[in-house]
């Protein structure tokens, strides 16, 4: 009788317990309480170049084992940059960032490239869909997106604010769309210096606080550095706001993790990551209050999640990723493959950059670094007429694989130009035109990725001239110490004035002073509103050349022409100039000293 009344006792006790539990066998969650929100900036389809979308989603994983709380945000600039984005649209990339789980995004300049259509098509997809504060409508101001997204972390309420660079409206398509009575039909919030953008920040950072939020992050493809004016910098910005407590950046490809100062004289944190996915950020509110932020170029490898780990190889480096996510991955990509292999156009001889051998179709020495090519010449036109501009310059390099006779593939057109640069219009003198001509020819005649091939201009190049070209330590254009090798440079048809102002289409790597070509760098960017490389090429192909490559390209057209004597019925004008102090000599004012000497 003991017993039975003994064991009643027991079950009673259990059962009274919330859902029957005894909390001395319940297990405790020993997970930190610390908030950790990872986030990614300018991935541009990097889906699988570095750490990978299939990386990141082994590193969420390792951290959920670790943290209570794991907030995933990206600060823009995601479904355009590589061929996986170009051939969906971006579907596929969005696909992608639904599988890892986003809990919050923001929108970059790219994420207008394919047209506002698709880009709602997109925000339709994303499951945790965008938010923007300043990309509104021009007429009422008014937001088209949510301009915060609000996420509860176990006590706590964390508000991510969006931004979007207000350089988005100059770059891209958008600045051409205007309203019934001919202004701007979208707006970034631009006025007074951008004070307009500064106010509205402040007033949902204040609106967010009202709602009880503890912690105010803004999510902004801003960046610092490159052309970005410091008005519409990250670091502008939180100078001019109070109440935030870090920033999540984007857009200028960097990597830092810095601290500027509020309006309050408070010192906030923010941070970028670089690009396609090199480094993975990590902001932690610690239990404290306390937020720190690092940058993370390697996910380690967890034990605890072996069975869910792959070992690859990647740029030569081994890394761990998550194998369910990359074979996802892997599927995204051969689903697009017939796609690839779709005929674009047509070519009824070889377009070469390299000598080929037709017999084993090997190619040989590349000939594109050495003089003019007719490959080169079409892909420089292409540019030139989408960015309607006066002239391009383009280093050979950029340019990788022939086109053969016959159909003309996507995947052809995915291989001449692999690398998905932006494709730039800058304004600049006619001095720069000549120091980018002699800087590209400075060891020529060896060979060299830097060979200036060109568009709507020709130029003549006299070898027998030692090349006076000065260089940094880095290989940098500094300025031209002694007589020039590039003489009778026309435009148009029309010599080139070195004072006169001209317009420039090239891509992203050599506008921004890649490849050693800094005469570019300073010059703020026009516009980049008609795509990357590869795009512009396929358009230029299949649109305005109807799908078949004409005559004039089966051979040189006189746009380059090299010389070991020098043409003396048309001497250099411009012989002596030292760009980097701004020092200029002509070769007449030595004449005429030398005579006086004498």
């Amino acid at each position: 009788m003991k017993k039975i009344i003994l064991f009643t006792f027991i079950l009673l006790e259990i059962y009274s317990l919330p859902n029957g539990v005894n909390p001395k066998r319940e297990k405790q969650d020993s997970r930190s309480d610390d908030i950790i929100i990872l986030h990614t900036n300018d991935v541009h389809c990097g889906v699988q170049d570095s750490i990978g979308y299939d990386g990141l989603m082994l590193y969420k994983k390792q951290l959920l084992t670790k943290y209570k709380h794991v907030i995933l945000v990206d600060a823009g600039e995601h479904i355009q940059g590589g061929t996986i984005g170009l051939v969906t649209k971006g579907i596929a990339i969005i696909e992608i960032m639904n599988k890892v789980g986003y809990d919050v995004a923001t929108l970059g300049i790219h994420e207008f490239d394919y047209g506002i259509a698709q880009l709602e098509e997109c925000e339709k997809l994303l499951n945790c869909g965008y938010i923007s504060t300043n990309y509104c409508y021009h007429k009422n101001k008014q937001a088209i997106y949510p301009s915060y997204k609000i996420i509860e972390a176990g006590d706590n309420k964390i508000a991510f604010i969006g931004v979007t660079t207000p350089q988005t409206l100059t770059k891209t398509n958008l600045i051409k769309i205007k309203d019934d009575d001919g202004n701007p039909f979208y707006d970034f919030l631009t006025e007074n210096h951008c004070k307009e953008l500064f106010d509205r920040v402040q007033t949902k950072i204040e609106e967010v606080k009202a709602k009880g939020v503890d912690y105010v992050i803004i999510l902004a493809n801003l960046g610092v550095g490159g052309d970005v004016q410091e008005e519409n910098t990250s670091k502008f910005l939180l100078r001019n706001l109070k109440n935030v407590n870090a920033l999540i950046d984007g857009h200028t490809h960097l990597t830092y993790t810095r601290t500027t100062s509020d309006k309050t004289g408070k010192t906030i944190p923010f941070a970028q990551t670089g690009t396609k996915l090199n480094y993975i950020g990590v902001t932690t509110i610690h239990s404290d209050g306390n937020i720190t932020q690092d940058n993370i170029n390697k996910v380690p490898y967890d034990p605890l999640l072996a069975d869910e780990t792959l070992t690859l190889t990647r740029k030569t480096k081994e890394i761990y990723v998550d194998a369910e996510m990359n074979e996802f991955i892997n599927n995204k990509i051969n689903s697009y493959k017939d796609i690839l292999n779709r005929v674009i156009g047509h070519t009824a001889f070889h377009l070469n950059i390299k000598n080929l051998n037709t017999t084993n179709k090997q190619y040989l020495s590349p000939i594109s670094y050495k003089e003019e090519n007719i490959l080169c010449n079409l892909v420089t036109d292409a540019y030139r007429y989408y960015g309607e501009t006066d002239v391009t310059i383009m280093n050979a390099g950029s340019v990788r694989d022939n086109i053969l006779e016959g159909d003309i593939t996507y995947q052809e057109i995915i291989n001449i130009l692999p690398y998905s640069n932006d494709i730039l219009v800058k304004e600049i003198t006619g001095q720069d035109i000549l120091d980018a001509l002699e800087f590209g020819l400075r060891i020529f005649p060896d060979t060299t990725p830097k060979f200036p091939q060109v568009s709507g201009l020709t130029y003549k190049v006299d070898i027998s001239i030692p090349s006076s070209v000065i260089v940094d330590f880095d290989g940098v254009f500094v300025g031209v110490g002694g007589r020039r090798r590039v003489y009778d440079v026309f435009v148009d048809g029309q010599k080139l004035d070195v004072d006169k102002k001209y317009t420039i289409t090239s891509n992203s790597f050599i506008l921004g002073g890649g490849d050693g070509y800094s005469m570019f760098a300073p010059y703020p960017e026009l516009k980049t509103s008609f795509g990357v490389d590869n795009e512009i090429l396929l358009k230029y192909i299949q649109e305005y050349l109807g799908g078949e490559v004409p005559a004039e390209y089966n051979t040189t057209q006189n746009r380059i022409y090299i010389s070991d004597v020098k043409d003396m019925t048309n001497p250099d004008v411009t012989p002596f100039t030292y760009s980097g102090d701004g020092f200029i000599m002509a070769d007449k004012l030595v004449f005429l000293l030398i005579l006086l000497l004498l």
